[in-house]
């Protein structure tokens, strides 16, 4: 280093420490008043608020269906049914022809549920076939009913509390230098919900279970190269309902294994052995469990028919504009999937902060805070959208690259007549206040106060899922309900004036 070089340095540090220590600007990257000619501040506008019902809710190949019967205080008495078409997608060497002297001992409904709304009591769940296969060209959604064929089991009950052993280490074998070590084993709990629809003999305290039907479907089986024309031809699908006397839970399922209806059967061996065998039949999202990369498209098709019978205190909601505001609800509104439950807010005060002269929005946020203690029946949804609407509770929509799409408040920095980037909050557990949504909407006033949105809504309803649009396709299907704490909502603007 020269002299010229060392001598500067700590001129340099300190002019840099200097510079640093004159910045006044604060997390919004704006001035603080009095330190410029732009002052920053901050508006908490309350909305007014009330719930609604939008609909239909989408439930075709969805990444769950839902199956069972629930009374709560209220959405009243919500009722869900899986519909399915059936694919035969066992390999040939499972068929029951491929064996000698095959002998049928059991058919199972197989199913791997995720999530319990309501209690763990034991379910019961009534079997139909289809009186004809989903068609594809038919548009089925949550308020769509199929019509049902024979009656294949009923009143079929299954625990919810199954455990099952699972290996934690496998065991190792002896040495001529260390003896053998046993296997690890640990007791876990067993998400499946298993019907029996034909069981030959008695087993483990357990009836034995008649099927004219199964019987007469086994030997279709023993048949060689049995097709999927010819399982249509027997089997046209599969309906499970909630029995008449179940009201205790709806079960989330889909996410835990392909479903399946499994044919087990036994065989002779060459020495006179016996052979166990299986022939499944599988239903659902079967493409997230059998294919690597394959898509949902060639999932054969099923939905989850949801049927809701409001209670008094919303019995507006039975037609599409109804509307209970949120004080005739102790101040309370809710946004639900699966019910299409929504809450409907409308700005005030916005006139007043337009006419500010000078005004730069800089951040503007829904505020939506949750009531506390108020999930014990179903979990608070993951995200919370908000899509804008007319008078009537309709969702408006737009054109975009020549497809029709709903209109949904965008992300910020993304233009708001476009789609494919909706905003959307998480839920923030705040740890010195109540749980809240905070959905961001800076690009989205700021169009709103200039008119540049394709025209203004009505309102917006702040909704848990979307339908399909755009780009971006709400895939998922629960029964997750927010109880928003309503007289709290508000609309934060910062905002600065010249």
């Amino acid at each position: 280093m020269n002299w010229l070089t060392s001598r500067c340095a700590p001129l340099v540090a300190f002019a840099a420490l200097a510079l640093t220590g004159c910045d006044t600007g604060t997390a919004l990257n704006v001035d603080l008043p009095d330190t410029s000619g732009i002052s920053t501040q901050y508006l908490d506008l309350p909305v007014t608020s009330g719930t609604v019902r939008l609909a239909p809710v989408q439930s075709l190949k969805k990444d769950r269906f839902l199956i069972g019967r629930l009374n709560d205080n209220v959405a009243g008495l919500t009722e869900a049914r899986a519909y399915f078409n059936l694919l035969n997608g066992a390999v040939a060497d499972s068929l029951p022809s491929k064996f000698t002297t095959p002998v049928m001992d059991s058919v199972v409904v197989v199913l791997g549920f995720d999530k319990v709304n309501g209690s763990t009591t034991p379910v019961q769940y009534d079997v139909y076939q289809l009186a004809n296969p989903l068609d594809d060209r038919q548009v089925y959604d949550a308020g769509t009913s199929t019509p049902l064929g024979a009656l294949l089991g009923q009143n079929l009950t299954s625990r919810l509390d199954r455990t099952q052993v699972q290996t934690v280490t496998a065991a190792i074998a002896a040495t001529t230098a260390n003896p053998a070590v046993p296997a690890v084993t640990t007791i876990a709990p067993d998400p499946t919900v298993r019907l029996i629809l034909q069981r030959t003999t008695a087993a483990a305290g357990q009836p034995a279970v008649s099927s004219t039907f199964f019987t007469n479907f086994f030997q279709q089986l023993q048949q060689t190269n049995f097709t999927q024309a010819q399982l249509n031809a027997l089997l046209k699908g599969l309906a499970i309902t909630p029995s008449a006397s179940h009201n205790a839970n709806i079960l989330s399922f889909g996410q835990n294994g392909v479903p399946r209806l499994v044919v087990y059967f036994h065989s002779t061996g060459a020495t006179n052995n016996v052979l166990k065998h299986f022939y499944p039949i599988y239903f659902g999202a079967v493409s997230a469990y059998l294919s690597t990369g394959a898509s949902t498209a060639s999932d054969p098709r099923y939905y989850t028919q949801i049927i809701n019978t409001l209670p008094p205190a919303l019995q507006a909601l039975a037609t599409r504009p109804g509307f209970v505001a949120s004080g005739d609800l102790n101040n309370t509104s809710y946004a639900q999937e699966g019910t299409g439950l929504g809450t409907r807010i409308a700005f005030t005060g916005l006139a007043a902060l337009a006419a500010k002269p000078g005004l730069t929005v800089n951040r503007a946020e829904l505020r939506v805070p949750v009531k506390p203690f108020s999930n014990a029946l179903f979990t608070n949804p993951t995200r919370l959208y908000a899509m804008e609407v007319n008078t009537a509770n309709e969702v408006l929509q737009r054109i975009v690259n020549y497809t029709t799409v709903d209109r949904v408040v965008q992300a910020d920095g993304t233009p708001q007549v476009s789609a494919g980037f909706p905003a959307y909050s998480l839920l923030v557990d705040g740890t010195s206040s109540q749980p809240y949504y905070s959905i961001p909407v800076t690009s989205y006033l700021q169009a709103y106060l200039t008119n540049k949105l394709d025209s203004t809504p009505d309102a917006l309803v702040l909704v848990p899922s979307l339908r399909s649009y755009g780009n971006l396709n709400s895939n998922t299907l629960t029964l997750d309900r927010a109880a928003i704490d309503a007289a709290k909502i508000t609309l934060r603007v910062y905002y600065s004036q010249r």
